[in-house]
């Protein structure tokens, strides 16, 4: 029994059937497969961390320095005017809520992410109870943003109706 790899009989009439052209040509299919085993662990890799990194992206985990953090969420002429507004359309920035409710408070995650008219559906109360307890693919902020904050937050978001 050979401890050498079967070898294609086309590549043995090509390179000979001298021992150390089988050796060779076991060294070559050897090395071959172990760079497609090393492709595919590469391969393997990059599948099980996209998705992770996707999700990390979408729910505000990473830490970015980009447009989107100099971007103000759906100002109005009023809301500019209110100082609490204000605030809280920077709260809503920094927070890294536009990564699933969007600049324009539209939502990019579906439908229930859409906040452009939540005060029409939703008490202040109702929203702020959302903000501090998440649910249904919203995170907890409860631990993260002040009581002082998550009312600013419910307040501005409860005048969009």
């Amino acid at each position: 029994m050979s401890l050498l790899p079967k070898l294609d009989t086309a590549q043995l009439v090509d390179r000979g059937t001298k021992p150390q052209h089988r050796r060779s040509l076991a060294m070559e299919q050897n090395k071959k497969a172990c760079t497609r085993a090393s492709q595919n662990k590469y391969l393997i890799g990059a599948l099980v961390i996209a998705p992770m990194v996707l999700t990390l992206a979408a729910c505000g985990g990473g830490t970015s320095g980009g447009s989107a953090a100099t971007k103000t969420p759906a100002a109005t002429a009023a809301a500019e005017s209110n100082p609490a507004f204000v605030k809280a359309q920077e709260l809503f920035t920094t927070n890294k809520c536009i990564s699933c409710h969007g600049v324009d408070l539209a939502g990019k995650v579906g439908p229930k992410t859409n906040l452009q008219k939540v005060g029409s559906r939703l008490s202040s109360e109702q929203i702020a109870n959302k903000i501090k307890n998440g649910g249904g693919g919203m995170p907890v902020y409860k631990t993260t943003i002040s009581e002082e904050e998550i009312g600013l937050l419910s307040e501005w978001l409860n005048s969009k109706k």
